[in-house]
């Protein structure tokens, strides 16, 4: 027995969890709570034991005799059972060798600007860009958020033609939309190729995007391109500690709330509730990027808002955040410390390709949890949903 690449233990308020990460998240692997036992368990397996050797630990972490063998040993079937249903053990005992990191000593960059396009700069939260690249583009998606020119935190330049070569590099995940690889300095972006994008290149300090695109990409591809451009705007984000929330926001009270949840949901159903009874207005339909400024949580402006094209330029400090169930009934439920955290995690759409990077968001959300109110409502798509969280959240003003 061995544990399956893409998980990894850690706590969460202090409580012990296996998460996945890179691949597993993009095959929707489940995140698992352990026990005292299961995290010794998982301890003990990281380093290979076989289930005899699993026995003893249990026998003598517990001080017991003989006769609690049995039990013991239901026990760990029962578990072992539950970590291979959730994919993160398998019976390859085989040690496969590595393939090693491909090396690429050449550019992976070119310089960044363009004769045919003067710089142009827009700014998201905290965070400065510089543009190169077509007019029409930037007017279109990022003219909103345009700034007097400044140190940009990350260059972008959009062009056509394909890139000069460069090696595939280590494969982080794949999709049938999207793969990414580690190259060196480099995140490498290869999409579908109805994305009209050869490809996108990121350098891993976010200081720099690259997309090198199809001729027609101005006239066919332009949502296409803002989406690709989401990835590079998260890399350079989360080194400056804002995340990404799938989420809609709603201004009440003077301050932004969220709707979190998985899709279908009915984040966009629950915030017309609002909306049509206590008219509060959506601030952005789909993404929000969250950051801690003075001790105090906020809500910046996005462009990004999926297909409800309603986004705000402004920022706002975060009321909370509501993470939403489908049920029969309409029923707030509070959530203790790791439960926050973890549903922050699992709801962000920040990289997690690399253990390290989840863990980024990890220390986040734990970080933040503390500082704003997080619910679970369990609801209806019923007017009565609204009324209850609303409730709730005047309670804990």
């Amino acid at each position: 027995m061995k544990i399956s690449d893409g998980f990894f233990k850690t706590t969460l308020s202090s409580v012990p969890y296996v998460l996945p990460y890179g691949q597993k998240i993009a095959d929707h692997a489940r995140s698992l709570r352990l026990n005292e036992s299961g995290a010794l368990l998982w301890d003990a397996l990281s380093t290979g034991a076989d289930k005899s050797t699993l026995l003893s630990i249990m026998k003598n972490h517990y001080n017991a005799d003989e006769t609690m063998l049995p039990q013991f040993e239901s026990d760990l079937d029962s578990y072992l059972s539950t970590l291979k249903k959730l994919g993160m053990l398998s019976d390859n005992t085989l040690t496969q060798t590595a393939c090693p990191d491909h090396v690429w000593t050449g550019n992976t960059f070119p310089a960044l600007f363009s004769d045919n396009h003067a710089l142009k700069y827009f700014k998201i939260g905290t965070l400065c860009f510089s543009w190169s690249g077509p007019d029409v583009l930037f007017d279109t998606y990022f003219k909103d958020f345009s700034c007097e020119a400044a140190v940009a935190d990350q260059s972008i330049l959009v062009q056509t033609g394909k890139p000069s070569g460069l090696l595939e590099g280590t494969l982080l995940l794949s999709t049938a939309e999207l793969t990414i690889f580690d190259v060196t300095d480099t995140y490498r972006f290869v999409f579908g190729t109805h994305w009209g994008i050869h490809e996108m290149r990121v350098k891993k300090d976010g200081s720099a995007a690259v997309l090198y695109c199809t001729d027609d990409y101005t006239t066919n591809h332009a949502d296409d391109i803002f989406h690709a451009l989401r990835f590079a705007f998260l890399i350079v984000a989360a080194l400056h500690d804002l995340f990404v929330l799938h989420s809609v926001s709603i201004l009440y009270q003077g301050k932004a709330w969220l709707f979190s949840g998985s899709s279908g949901t009915g984040k966009s159903t629950h915030a017309d509730l609002w909306m049509n009874q206590y008219q509060t207005p959506v601030l952005n339909g789909d993404l929000n990027i969250l950051g801690i400024k003075d001790g105090m949580p906020c809500v910046y402006g996005l462009p990004w808002c999926g297909t409800s094209e309603i986004y705000t330029t402004t920022t706002y400090p975060l009321g909370g955040i509501v993470f939403l169930k489908q049920a029969p009934f309409n029923r707030v439920d509070f959530l203790s410390l790791d439960e926050q955290a973890l549903c922050l995690v699992q709801r962000m759409i920040s990289p997690s390709w690399t253990k390290d990077l989840v863990l980024k968001s990890l220390a986040f959300a734990e970080k933040l949890a503390p500082l704003t109110r997080i619910f679970r409502l369990n609801c209806t798509k019923d007017p009565e949903a609204a009324a209850v969280m609303k409730a709730a959240i005047d309670l804990s003003v």
